[in-house]
């Protein structure tokens, strides 16, 4: 598919899901976050759980400290963030009753997850990474999936590669472990990008 083509369907597809009535739980903010990156040829597409407050602000996925740290795992490896594509599975904040970010439900999750599965047929990814457990569970379609073995994992799913590790938020980074885990799940993403297409 040409790129143009499949920038007017991503279109088309982020419409749908502004115009579905049934996507948004009453926890969730009303500000659309769509993907965002190059979808040019086969690109690797990252998935992380749902917009945070910054997201929702800039409208734009992983702008954040998150998002920060997700800068700095690809600048490790030689990929500029540009060369990458980044989306969420769930499109708008889900927020508790203190209007705190949280992990989206598993019924949010059943809701967005056709959407997204459209969204990667449209960008026929080489790879996709999920980031967190809320995609991966859904992708994977496995509610019992434990990120401690499933990290740098690479798994098969709806006709995808999908490697597994951990979300790149500020709490998640300053566990040393999980840090490591995550610089490891990196790097084998990285051999991933150098070998021929």
């Amino acid at each position: 598919m040409e790129t143009g083509e499949k920038a007017r369907r991503l279109q088309h597809l982020y419409e749908a899901i502004r115009n579905d009535s049934t996507y948004r739980s009453a926890d969730m903010g009303t500000v659309f976050v769509p993907g965002r990156g190059s979808f040019e040829g086969r690109p690797v597409v990252f998935i992380g759980e749902a917009p945070g407050r910054d997201e929702e602000r800039q409208e734009a996925p992983f702008v954040g400290a998150a998002g920060r740290n997700l800068n700095e795992l690809l600048r490790d490896i030689g990929v500029p963030r540009e060369a990458v594509f980044v989306t969420n599975l769930v499109k708008y904040r889900p927020f508790t009753s203190t209007g705190d970010n949280r992990n989206p439900t598993p019924e949010e999750s059943r809701r967005a997850l056709p959407y997204l599965n459209e969204e990667l047929v449209i960008l026929t990814p080489r790879l996709v990474v999920c980031l967190g457990l809320s995609s991966a569970k859904a992708l994977l379609n496995d509610r019992s999936l434990k990120m401690g073995q499933a990290n740098g994992t690479i798994f098969t799913g709806h006709g995808l590669q999908i490697l597994v590790t951990y979300h790149p938020s500020p709490y998640n980074y300053r566990i040393p472990g999980k840090r490591e885990a995550m610089a490891e799940a990196f790097s084998k993403l990285g051999k991933i990008l150098s070998e021929p297409q």
